[in-house]
């Protein structure tokens, strides 16, 4: 009976090997997939910056959401719509989207090209050749991938504005679309959802 006990034993630990052999785990590979730890696994990146990279031409190791950016005065900006912050990495050039732009469209407005025409002196005068990035966002209204797609046409539009008036080379600008997952105010109230449906033109120093 021990016998028979003894070689049931060793023939379970001789099964349990087996399938390990099948399915090898090592402390180097995944054990549980998740959005995030699959996408990390695979390439290194999170699965944020993956899905940004269908959206820029250049690095997308540019995090803007984080950064911890100061108001600026800039003496050629004097334009109320136009916002500048900056910090010792990136200078940023915030525009509420009723200056860009008419209700879910993505065409730019007459009206904005003083705007866009003030912002892109500055970068002339101050950051040359400096790679530009052209972020979108949305309030969070509606769909959120119809957010998101009509964030990254606004921020195309304005890229293109940019590379065909402001003397931008083409292969410095890029674009980002954060849609509605980076709210710069609450989206409870009318001026919280205005405030976040912007565009942003960051220039990294």
């Amino acid at each position: 009976m021990k016998k028979q006990f003894l070689s049931l034993l060793a023939a379970t630990a001789l099964l349990t090997a087996c399938g390990d052999l099948k399915n090898p785990e090592t402390k180097d590979q995944p054990q549980e997939a998740t959005a995030d730890t699959a996408v990390v696994y695979r390439d290194g990146k999170t699965a944020a910056d993956a899905a940004g990279d269908g959206a820029s031409s250049v690095s997308n190791s540019w995090d803007m959401t984080k950064a911890e950016l100061a108001n600026e005065k800039l003496e050629e900006i004097d334009l109320p719509e136009v916002s500048v912050r900056s910090n010792d990495e990136y200078n940023v050039y915030g525009l509420e989207e009723k200056i860009l732009f008419d209700t879910d469209k993505a065409e730019i407005k007459p009206t904005a090209t003083r705007a866009l025409a003030e912002i892109s002196g500055s970068i002339g005068r101050r950051f040359r050749d400096k790679q530009v990035r052209v972020l979108g966002f949305a309030d969070s209204r509606g769909d959120k991938a119809y957010n998101r797609e009509l964030a990254a046409q606004r921020a195309e539009s304005v890229k293109n504005w940019l590379v065909k008036n402001g003397q931008m080379k083409a292969e410095n600008v890029s674009i980002e679309s954060f849609g509605e997952s980076a709210p710069a105010a609450s989206n409870a109230t009318a001026a919280g959802r205005q405030e976040n449906r912007r565009v942003e033109i960051a220039v990294r120093k």
